[in-house]
């Protein structure tokens, strides 16, 4: 039997029970491929969107740090700054204390690209559907709980 969906008017098979970490995931998936093509349009990775968000965010930092803000390992860092760099979105230079230290820093234009790309991203999330307020502090209450006992097992 189908049914309307109270939340978003569209159909709901009732006899397909699907487990909700399953709907979680697959719902994650879709959102990361849709949030990808929507900073692809703009020409950038998300991971590019980030890096440029984080450089607006902490200002000049080494690549180490940068790479511990944004839980990604220097290695998968180092070739998304190498295409920001190329592109004049990003400048590194060598620290002028420690030569082994890395320093990142976003560049008007890195600012511009990211300030139009973030804008493009959040429209067209906008344009999908979003819970009730109250739903919504249940659900991120518990992606919260959930990633925190995901980080607490995982150590």
């Amino acid at each position: 039997m189908r049914t309307a969906s109270p939340s978003y008017g569209r159909a709901v098979d009732q006899a397909a029970t699907e487990p909700l970490v399953r709907l979680l995931v697959r719902a994650g998936a879709a959102l990361q491929r849709y949030t990808r093509s929507a900073a692809a349009a703009h020409g950038l990775s998300a991971t590019a969107l980030e890096v440029l968000g984080a450089l607006v965010e902490l200002g000049e930092v080494s690549q180490r740090d940068l790479a511990g803000h944004l839980r990604l390992a220097p290695a998968t860092l180092t070739p998304v700054l190498d295409g920001l760099e190329r592109a004049g979105s990003v400048t590194r230079v060598r620290d002028g204390v420690d030569r082994r230290v890395v320093r990142a820093a976003i560049t008007p234009r890195g600012r511009e690209r990211w300030s139009t790309a973030v804008t493009g991203v959040a429209a067209a999330v906008a344009a999908l559907p979003a819970p009730a307020p109250a739903q919504a502090e249940l659900i991120r209450a518990h992606l919260l709980d959930l990633l925190d006992a995901l980080d607490r097992l995982s150590m």
